[in-house]
């Protein structure tokens, strides 16, 4: 459906996307609008195409939160689990779309949204199979995590009404702004506790600051009413084995949402109407600062921004 400019709505990976990079943010959530339309501008298709490139990472990641959420699902409804051969075959079929897709250039151009196109190969110019086995070797780590995680037993013992298994972020209105959010699973072990769970495949270090948020999920879309004490935040991480929890405090909750309003205040300073989403010139979103732009190599949008920085695609390292 056509649209001239997109809805805002606000999420955690939208407020990471302004903290590093303006031009990148610009061109991810204006600069692609409408980049799937044949008569958009070359700039808007190009964008749009660029904001679908992948990594290994990110699809193992993916694949495995998938996998992580079949798996729940089964334990839930007490009915067979995915065995460990099915979840790998899943995502080495992920994994090899991509190494498949990124050979073809031109139909990625054609149809992004179906077509798997790595980042480094794009930018490469050649498809790179090279990443896919340290890719496998990831997925089976977190794959026996997950088949081997003590959360299962846990869950057993809870009846299906205390385990909740979210499909994926939802939006929910927060201080009139649409937030996107959502937990990898919701459970009450003893039907007093809430326990809000996150699967990490990498770097956990923004756990911290999303779990709170997916409290305010639990609190506005799941209707569960917040009692201090009783609310406790985990984080389990498939690449490394480690399971830590947290306390959430009444304070964390008053934290996210101020966290949500200052961030939506500086995304509504770059716009030129609120109410309409219209952002201001491209140019008011500044490209990296001189010191920063190292990490412009690793980028998508790097070959919108070449020109102004005054890199190429050939200073293009990978991720």
């Amino acid at each position: 459906m056509y649209s001239q400019h997109p809805d805002f709505s606000w999420s955690h990976s939208r407020d990471r996307a302004l903290a590093e990079c303006a031009r990148a943010y610009y061109w991810r959530y204006y600069g692609s609008h409408n980049g799937w339309l044949q008569d958009a501008p070359e700039t808007s298709r190009l964008a749009y195409a660029l904001k679908q490139l992948t990594s290994f990472p990110m699809i193992v990641g993916t694949a495995v939160h998938a996998c992580a959420r079949d798996f729940a699902l089964a334990v839930r409804h007490g009915s067979a689990r995915p065995s460990f051969e099915a979840m790998l075959a899943r995502v080495s079929d992920a994994l090899n779309r991509a190494v498949i897709g990124s050979h073809h250039r031109g139909a990625f151009l054609r149809d992004p949204k179906r077509v798997v196109m790595l980042q480094d190969a794009w930018y490469a110019g050649r498809g790179d199979a090279s990443g896919l086995a340290p890719a496998l070797t990831k997925a089976r780590k977190c794959l026996r995590e997950l088949e081997n995680s003590a959360l299962w037993e846990e869950l057993e013992q809870c009846p299906p009404e205390w385990v909740l298994v979210p499909e994926g972020p939802e939006a929910f209105v927060h201080e009139g702004w649409a937030v996107y959010a959502g937990p990898d699973l919701v459970y009450r072990p003893d039907g007093q506790r809430v326990v809000i769970l996150d699967w990490k495949t990498g770097d956990a270090s923004d756990a911290e600051l999303q779990i709170p948020l997916y409290a305010l999920y639990c609190r506005a879309v799941l209707g569960i009413p917040f009692r201090e004490g009783e609310w406790f935040g985990r984080v389990i991480n498939l690449s490394t084995g480690a399971d830590t929890g947290q306390e959430i405090m009444r304070m964390d909750l008053m934290q996210a949402a101020e966290r949500v309003r200052q961030s939506v205040g500086a995304m509504h300073a770059l716009l030129d109407g609120i109410d309409s989403n219209v952002p201001r010139p491209m140019e008011e979103f500044p490209v990296a600062e001189p010191e920063r732009r190292r990490m412009c190599q690793y980028c998508p949008f790097l070959a919108l921004c070449e020109s102004e920085l005054g890199i190429g695609s050939s200073d293009y390292v990978g991720l």
